[in-house]
């Protein structure tokens, strides 16, 4: 006769680091569309880099920096992210974003979750004030020409 084997979980409680929660991302992204992209738009490319910036003080004032000194200051290399990756599946498959011509754009679902965010003043408030100052500052060929300096570099 053939014995039993049985597996037993201990439940645990394991904090994860906000910034790697799934939704966490999927709202800094429907803000940088909001606040960044041109009639909601970006590439992932500029997805990355702001999502670069969000992740510290000190990114988000490289960032600052470089958009007030007109892209005079050097911008230190951006990191690409697979959270951030994962994040616009989730958005995308909630139909918060869509893809389309090289490009993530801001769909009527993701504008309404975006207009709750803004409209919450307890929730990423450096994040809007930095992301409301750069605007529309930084074209998809400024962030062209940084990644085709640090390839060639």
């Amino acid at each position: 006769m053939e014995e039993n084997k049985y597996i037993s979980f201990t439940e645990r409680k394991t904090p994860l680091y906000p910034s790697y929660r799934p939704m966490y991302k999927v709202a800094q992204i429907l803000l940088i569309l909001h606040y960044n992209g041109y009639a909601g738009k970006a590439s992932l490319l500029k997805l990355h880099l702001f999502s670069w910036a969000m992740k510290s003080y000190e990114n988000m004032n490289s960032l600052k920096e470089f958009v007030t000194t007109n892209y005079e200051q050097k911008l230190h290399f951006f990191g690409i992210e697979s959270t951030l990756n994962r994040a616009l599946n989730l958005a995308y498959a909630e139909k918060l974003i869509d893809f389309e011509n090289g490009s993530y754009k801001l769909l009527e679902k993701g504008k309404l979750f975006a207009g709750q965010l803004i409209q919450d003043e307890t929730l990423f408030v450096n994040e809007k004030q930095v992301l409301q100052l750069v605007g529309k500052k930084i074209p998809e060929r400024i962030i062209n020409n940084l990644v085709n300096h640090w390839n060639n570099a």
